[in-house]
């Protein structure tokens, strides 16, 4: 087709256009139009559940909700009307819808959550705060409700989820405690010693049982700073495994501890880490105060004793002490020594002292170096009897031949617990006789031919000894340090006053034994002493002067029956 032809094509397409439109507009002005209303009633629609329901966090046999705890319940609903919607969880599959807009209501008041009123295809949740009355597994179900004013309407049929986080939930009680005590191993609340152990027993269960029953836990703290199941917010004293019922768990006690009364506090925990509402209970428990042990008691080195006369003898005594709640727990250790009829039990006290025969009560003290602190249970001490020379001896000679010397150490510790050990091998006292006697005679100014008579001048015999005596008398001539010479035998003596010179016996050079029978002094303070009187006759034929001579005086041991 030519390019004239086109052109005319489209002028003829053009005009008849323009004329159709004329032609049209004319038509309309020439027709009459009337208008119909339409109308049409839209019914309300339930929503309907697009996700869910759920608890948000599982609460199933493995993982129950504890109670006192929340539970969130969710889901998600659209309403094909698009108004808001209610979640409600209810416990059995009933519900009602509310009226004028308000939250429905599950069927007999059996609700255990229901949500604020939430826009189409958002999610709604709601919260139950579990019971210590709700039981173990609560069985749910879900619905979901419109807020429409004047027809509400609700989801059909409860929706109860599915696997761990659908109905039902399940609550988790707190274990029961009734009780706590401590057993050191001689009966309840006995306590327990040193080295010992200490048992602690909860009196507690749980009731819980749904899947598997739970399991109870201990933990025992020493202070008031909490627990959990792990422990002792604080100082932790011990903690149990987890068992049925009756949990218990046990500590050593140091071998060495001091007796004392210890407070604790005992908590209780399920296997779901549950504290029971009895938490806590308190004790108190006891590390028992145990006798000092004494052993290793010696006396003088086991050596005889033999006291000097007239004088006094340090005997050691030495003896170690054990205590199991720490050597300072002692308080006293000391030590008698007896003569073996005596016993013990006659020379325990100080009023039974008798220097004779009972040194009771002689302080003893620690040996340096020994008992280094109250972990150490032992100390060596050492005591100092101070023995009287009169002590009565139990040798061969002696009045108690068959009789020894031995000694008891005591100890005592705080508590007055006491143990007394003997010495095993006792030993002898040696008999010692001795005597003191006047260091002077003084026959005074006489003339030849006078003399001493009755025989007045005296010497006084003190027995320094532990045995009755007699006397060996014995002199010497008198002189005047040149030719003038008083015989030995002019000097006279007697055991009685007012003896006539001529009574009287003549001193000899040779000691001769003189029944004296002074008696075994019994105190030091009031020694046993016996006079001897004298005299002297000067002779015809002795030159004037001053005459010195020497008299001795020797103790003999007396016989038995005079002591």
């Amino acid at each position: 087709m030519t390019t004239e032809k086109i052109r005319n094509f489209v002028y003829i397409s053009l005009g008849l256009f323009v004329f159709l439109v004329v032609l049209l507009l004319s038509f309309k002005i020439l027709v009459h139009a009337e208008t119909v209303t339409t109308s049409v009633t839209v019914g309300n629609s339930a929503p309907t559940i697009t996700a869910g329901p759920a608890e948000s966090t599982a609460s199933d046999g493995t993982t129950p909700t504890n109670e006192g705890s929340n539970i969130v319940f969710q889901a998600t609903a659209t309403d094909s009307n698009a108004e808001d919607y209610y979640l409600a969880i209810c416990k059995t599959d009933a519900i009602t819808a509310g009226v004028g807009g308000a939250a429905p209501t599950c069927a007999a008041s059996s609700t255990w959550c229901v949500s604020t009123a939430t826009d189409s295809g958002v999610q709604a949740s709601c919260t139950y705060t579990t019971q210590g009355t709700d039981a173990e597994s609560n069985v749910w179900y879900a619905f979901v409700c419109d807020n429409n004013s004047s027809s509400a309407s609700c989801s059909l049929t409860g929706n109860t989820g599915s696997g761990a986080t659908g109905s039902p939930f399940k609550v988790n009680h707190d274990p029961s405690f009734s009780a706590v005590s401590d057993n050191g191993g001689g009966g309840a609340d006995s306590g327990a010693d040193p080295g010992g152990t200490m048992t602690f027993t909860a009196t507690a269960s749980d009731g819980d049982s749904d899947t598997v029953q739970d399991t109870v836990k201990l933990v025992v703290c020493a202070d008031t700073s909490g627990a959990t199941v792990s422990g002792c917010v604080g100082t932790q004293i011990c903690t149990s495994s987890n068992t049925a019922s009756n949990p218990s768990c046990q500590i050593s006690i140091a071998a060495v501890a001091p007796d004392t009364t210890v407070n604790y506090y005992a908590y209780v925990f399920d296997s779901h880490s549950l504290a029971s509402a009895s938490n806590y209970r308190t004790g108190a428990y006891i590390i028992n105060n145990l006798a000092p042990v004494v052993s290793s008691v010696t006396l003088n080195g086991a050596a005889n004793i033999s006291v000097p006369e007239g004088d006094t003898l340090n005997v050691p005594v030495t003896a170690t002490v054990q205590d199991k709640n720490s050597c300072q727990d002692l308080t006293t250790v000391e030590t008698s020594l007896y003569r073996s009829a005596i016993a013990y039990s006659g020379c325990d006290t100080n009023a039974e002292d008798n220097d004779n025969y009972c040194y009771a009560q002689v302080s003893c003290s620690v040996v340096g170096g020994t008992c280094t602190g109250s972990t150490d249970e032992f100390a060596d001490y050492t005591c100092t009897v101070v023995v009287q020379y009169h002590a009565d001896p139990t040798d061969a000679d002696s009045q108690y031949p068959a009789q020894n010397w031995l000694n008891t150490v005591n100890a005592i510790d705080d508590d007055a617990a006491t143990h007394a050990v003997q010495v095993g091998a006792g030993v002898e006292v040696a008999t010692v006789s001795g005597l003191d006697v006047t260091s002077s005679i003084n026959y005074g100014s006489l003339d030849v031919g006078q003399k001493n008579d009755p025989l007045d001048k005296i010497t006084a015999v003190t027995n320094t000894g532990n045995t009755g005596i007699d006397t060996d008398l014995s002199g010497t001539d008198m002189t005047d340090g040149g030719s003038g010479v008083i015989g030995v035998g002019y000097q006279k003596h007697a055991l009685a006053a007012s003896t006539a010179y001529a009574s009287g016996s003549a001193l000899s050079t040779t000691a001769t034994e003189y029944e004296i029978n002074i008696l075994k002094t019994t105190s030091s303070s009031s020694p046993e002493i016996e006079n001897i009187w004298w005299g002297l006759e000067i002779p015809t034929g002795i030159p004037p002067g001053v005459y010195n001579g020497t008299n001795t005086v020797l103790s003999v041991l007396g016989e038995l029956v005079q002591w």
